[in-house]
């Protein structure tokens, strides 16, 4: 039986992203140096990556601030994509209802501490049809996102770019409401959540993100690599 699942998205220097993409130059290369050695210029905000609350709460805990053990733990993965996946057209955001009944059909029990992952099946889309993935996803609307807030949980993630929908972001300054509501309670995020996470889907896990440990007024967020694997494992 596999030990541990990789739930990050891959990427190189053909992965799009809406700032631009990840831009790399040779500095050192194998047959001048011996070695390899390149820079990379993209936004912390690119692939799988975890949002502190310095991103959008203006006091709030920067990356370096943020003790492992506060991010390693039990993870519940619940599967809504029937629902809300991209070959269904208009569905709106994900309602609380269809979280509860997930939840409840597959006799998940979401504890205070836990982590919840959702998977929505637009993952599929995030190197086949970048744009559409980053323009049409779907996310939780406010009731859903206020129920997890009363629950509890440490950290929330989803296989979509974003825990707000895109017109949260149509003027400046952005306010998106469930980024406030979540990260204001140090309620951490991860999105883009991806490769392995359908092997895991309606169970509970033990999650292991491990973000850059990144410090200073940049450390809102950064890439990581997300793992986890069954509890039986250990």
């Amino acid at each position: 039986m596999k030990g541990f699942f990789d739930l990050s998205h891959l990427f190189d220097e053909n992965t799009y992203h809406p700032f631009g993409f990840a831009h790399f130059r040779n500095m050192q290369m194998f047959p001048s140096h011996g070695c390899r050695h390149a820079i990379v210029t993209m936004s912390l905000h690119f692939g799988t990556h975890m949002d502190a609350p310095w991103h959008m709460v203006e006091k709030g805990k920067r990356l370096d601030a943020i003790a492992i053990e506060e991010l390693v733990g039990e993870a519940i993965v619940v599967d809504l994509s029937a629902k809300y996946g991209p070959t269904n057209r208009d569905t709106g955001s994900m309602a609380l209802v269809d979280l509860q009944q997930a939840l409840s059909s597959h006799s998940l029990d979401l504890r205070r501490g836990d982590a919840l992952l959702i998977y929505t099946g637009w993952k599929s889309l995030f190197q086949s049809d970048p744009q559409r993935y980053y323009r049409e996803y779907r996310t939780m609307n406010i009731d859903m996102c206020q129920w997890l807030v009363n629950a509890g949980i440490r950290l929330f993630g989803i296989d979509a770019p974003d825990v707000d929908p895109p017109e949260e972001y149509a003027v400046v300054p952005f306010i998106p409401t469930n980024h406030h509501l979540l990260l204001e309670k140090e309620i951490y995020i991860i999105e883009n959540v991806g490769g392995e996470v359908t092997e895991l889907l309606n169970e509970r896990v033990l999650l292991i993100p491990a973000p850059m440990k990144l410090g200073g007024e940049y450390a809102s967020g950064a890439p990581l690599r997300l793992l986890a694997t069954r509890p039986s494992r250990l």
